[in-house]
């Protein structure tokens, strides 16, 4: 898939979204340097600016060394795909990175976090990489042989990566456009959506693995869907457009709608 393709994949508000939080962003930015240089001209003395620059040395320290710890904690915790270490895992993801045009495959990540069923796609100093919980990896491939369950919620993150959620230019330019009410949060869900899609297009034969975040690794295989997609349409009201406005994901019942029935699904209000 080209460049084009997966834009056309891409949730219709996302990119609006985008802008209109990047622009109030730079709006929030320039004030903040505004201020600063107000400080500096009429009220801070020489070693007082001094202290500033350390201050924003020091902020800019403290994300990187957090970003650096997580992705040394993965490294170290965990066990990382290859040709030979979960041979068909790893022939997935260079068949995703393959349809997806991108340069380098990602890391992947294996990794025990105590039964919670979770994944997540990250960039460190020019490097992306994905995590898996082993709950996720467990059950789903080694009991069910669901290989495609799996490989759905990988081409998922590494839709993230390939849309340049994780990348730190991209999350500094809407930062503090994020803690804006319903906006940072409908970008976010937004971003879901898209990545949920490009993962319907990678792996449409995996989209039951959007169930095991609903019900766990063993009773995911067991819902009937027909009636879990009639339970999603008949699920809405005030109280539930109130839950959804501030989740930073879709809520289950939307995004399950949204992955097995496009043309209704993927509302981020009403």
């Amino acid at each position: 898939m080209n460049t084009e393709q997966i834009n056309k994949l891409r949730h219709p508000s996302e990119r609006k979204l985008y802008f209109i939080c990047a622009f109030l962003n730079t709006f929030v930015v320039a004030f903040l340097v505004m201020g600063i240089m107000l400080l500096w001209r009429y009220i801070l003395a020489n070693a007082y600016l001094q202290n500033i620059y350390y201050a924003a040395g020091g902020a800019f320290g403290a994300v990187f060394l957090s970003m650096g710890t997580t992705f040394a904690q993965t490294r170290v915790y965990s066990v990382r795909v290859s040709e030979n270490q979960f041979p068909r895992l790893w022939d997935k993801v260079l068949e995703f990175t393959k349809r997806l045009e991108m340069k380098n495959c990602p890391a992947i990540y294996i990794k025990q976090d105590g039964g919670l069923i979770n994944a997540f796609s990250a960039y460190f100093w020019g490097r992306n990489y994905v995590l898996l919980n082993t709950e996720i990896f467990e059950i789903a491939f080694l009991e069910h042989k669901d290989l495609e369950a799996v490989s759905f919620i990988v081409a998922h993150e590494m839709a993230h990566i390939y849309l340049h959620h994780t990348r730190f230019w991209y999350n500094a330019s809407v930062l503090f456009a994020r803690f804006i009410p319903v906006l940072g949060t409908a970008l976010s869900r937004a971003q879901e959506y898209s990545c949920d899609r490009i993962a319907l297009e990678l792996c449409p034969e995996g989209k039951h693995g959007i169930f095991m975040l609903l019900l766990g690794r063993h009773l995911y295989k067991s819902v009937n869907v027909e009636q879990y997609l009639h339970q999603a349409e008949q699920t809405h009201g005030w109280f539930e457009f109130f839950i959804n406005l501030n989740a930073t994901h879709p809520v289950n019942t939307r995004r399950v709608l949204a992955v097995y029935k496009p043309e209704k699904g993927g509302r981020l209000l009403f």
